[in-house]
Order: C-alpha cells, then sequence, then structure tokens
C-alpha cells in the first residue's frame, strides 16, 4: 500500500513540474508571474524576444526585467523595429497591470499617430532573469581551458 502513495505522489510531483514548465515554456529565464509593475516615470527600456511573437520584456530600474504577454498585432517583425513605447493613458507612467495597452511607435521622432504605432494589450507579467540560460542558449559541450 505505502508503494502505491509514494507512486501517486511522485507522479504528482512530476504532473506538477511539468505544468510549471509548461507554463513558462520551458524558459528558465522566466520567473513568477507578478500582478503590476510600477514605474516611477516611465518605462526604462523595452526589446522584443527574438523569433518570439506576442511578448516584450521591459525593464523597470536597473536590470530590473519583466516579460509582458501581449496580445494584438505584436508580432516579432513589428516590435523588433518599435523606437518607443508609452502606456496608453498614462504618458507621464504609473502601474502597468494585466489589460493595460502597451503602444509602440516605429518613429524614431516618437510620433505616435496611426501608421506608426502598434498597439498591444497585455495578457500576463512574469519576473525575467535575463542572465539564466535559456535552453537553445546552454553549451552543449565546453570546451577545455587553455590550463587544462
Amino acid at each position: 500500500m505505502r508503494m502505491g502513495v509514494y507512486a501517486l505522489a511522485a507522479g504528482a510531483a512530476i504532473m506538477t513540474g511539468g505544468a510549471a514548465l509548461a507554463e513558462n515554456g520551458g524558459d528558465p529565464r522566466q520567473g513568477e508571474e507578478v500582478g503590476r509593475i510600477c514605474f516611477g516615470r516611465d518605462i526604462n527600456n523595452f526589446k522584443a524576444i527574438e523569433g518570439e511573437d506576442d511578448a516584450v520584456l521591459l525593464e523597470r530600474g536597473v536590470n530590473d526585467w519583466y516579460r509582458a504577454s501581449l496580445t494584438g498585432a505584436c508580432n516579432y517583425r513589428q516590435l523588433k523595429w518599435a523606437q518607443s513605447v508609452i502606456i496608453e493613458q498614462r504618458p507621464a507612467g504609473g502601474c502597468l497591470t494585466r489589460g493595460d495597452t502597451l503602444v509602440f511607435s516605429r518613429s524614431i521622432s516618437g510620433d505616435f499617430s496611426f501608421p506608426n504605432t502598434t498597439r498591444c494589450i497585455i495578457t500576463d507579467i512574469h519576473k525575467w532573469d535575463r542572465d539564466a540560460k535559456a535552453d537553445e542558449d546552454a553549451p552543449e559541450d565546453e570546451e577545455p581551458s587553455a590550463d587544462e
């Protein structure tokens, strides 16, 4: 009987771990979900995630990165060329939460008129550890050092 209980507990632990990996796509850089990101004045920096649609990295402060999942016309190609971003209806900053809209401009002069912009709605926000190795970034075989 005990063997059955242990097997059941082990199975539940494996399934829970698998759900956590599925939630973040198995990317070790993605951390816990957060309810909001508050900015002192505006978004410090942003980056498109190479090859990934509907997501952007936002920086609050120094090296404090978050991954925002997006919906809308927010493909990698659109976000990669964006020059600036604002939180819609909060030009002076504030807190960013699920359901808020980010507006990205491709204009170098900060023109946020229609043909130059992409509007994206935030569906969730996670902490982001940009120093963690992504699966495709992990070295397969490390080269021996010159000392060896």
